[in-house]
């Protein structure tokens, strides 16, 4: 198999330039939400998903005050030629774009998604508690709504109170800062509750122990990492 080099242009509705402005605001804030797809992509991507394997997830991870409670179907098997993996290759360039224009370096060499998961969450879900991203991601994560209605939110410990509840109706861009971002370390606290309407979710990440996708590769070395 070859590596999927064909870009998919979706048409972002959030310009680099107030990409850029957000991506400014997020050491300070942690995490910022953004208008990004119309109903035509995000049908779409949710298209692409069809067909794809799910398992469910780890019902709790951790223990005693530690744990997490998750409800919810993921696929992180997602294949290479995938249109989902050239909308991850689409959204990277636009990020980069943006990152460039930032009037202070907050991230180099630049943004590389090489992780892609896709969360379901069903009506009445009992969603996913607070909890911290593991540390093998860094950079930025992105999270996009595909369809559905949840809270998701921020919040300053596993407590969850206090928390911050930002927009993320179908479509939204959500940008939470991972280390590494601004040369910070800390890993933001964050949940998703109160499913009312089934949830289908993007998450891209940069994953530090795994390899480069293979379009991102010297054309040279693209064919072999990807048979």
């Amino acid at each position: 198999m070859t590596a999927q080099t064909d870009h998919f242009t979706p048409g972002f509705r959030v310009a680099p330039e107030a990409l850029a402005a957000a991506l400014e605001r997020l050491p300070a804030e942690d995490l910022v939400s953004l208008p990004l797809l119309d109903r035509a992509a995000r049908q779409r991507l949710s298209g692409a998903t069809a067909h794809l394997a799910f398992r469910r997830a780890r019902p709790v991870v951790g223990e005693g005050e530690r744990a997490v409670h998750q409800d919810f179907v993921i696929c992180m098997d997602v294949p290479w030629r995938s249109l989902l993996w050239r909308f991850a290759a689409a959204l990277e360039r636009h990020i980069n774009a943006a990152l460039r224009l930032c009037g202070t370096p907050l991230l180099a060499p630049r943004f590389h998604i090489n992780d892609l998961a896709i969360q379901r969450y069903e009506r009445g879900s009992r969603g996913i508690t607070p909890h911290r991203d593991h540390v093998r991601y860094d950079g930025l994560v992105a999270v996009i709504p595909l369809s559905g209605a949840a809270r998701f939110c921020l919040c300053p410990d596993r407590s969850g109170r206090d928390a911050r509840e930002l927009p993320s109706a179908p479509g939204s861009l959500l940008l939470m800062r991972a280390p590494g971002f601004a040369d910070r370390r800390d890993r933001p606290f964050h949940f998703v509750a109160d499913i009312t309407r089934r949830r289908l979710s993007l998450g891209l990440r940069h994953d530090n122990r795994q390899p480069p996708r293979p379009d991102a590769l010297p054309r040279g070395q693209q064919a072999s990492a990807s048979a």
